[in-house]
């Protein structure tokens, strides 16, 4: 171990000794749950029912572009086909 990770431990030990084991373990646990509460209000950590409902949305509207997408895109379609691509009188020589 190196010089620092010993002085680390030993003032954590200090700590220990001088207020007791649970109070340090009951910061360390608060922590960790206002860390896991933060995540949650950033939207970092989502509940599976929320990312569900979520993900069939955008599904569901993803489905309604791709329809939409089709309609518009359906007269170009037939344009192209329609246009001779390797016309005799069209190649230069």
């Amino acid at each position: 171990m190196d010089p620092e990770q010993l002085s680390s431990i030993e003032k954590l030990a200090q700590l220990a000794e001088k207020y007791g084991l649970s109070l340090i373990l009951a910061l360390v646990l608060l922590i960790v749950v206002l860390y896991i509460v933060r995540m949650l209000i950033r939207g970092d950590l989502v509940p599976r029912h929320l990312l569900d409902r979520a993900e069939e949305d955008r599904d569901r509207l993803q489905e309604i572009l791709d329809k939409e997408r089709e309609g518009v895109m359906a007269p170009m379609i037939e344009w192209f086909k329609t246009i001779k691509k390797d016309a005799p009188d069209n190649r230069g020589g």
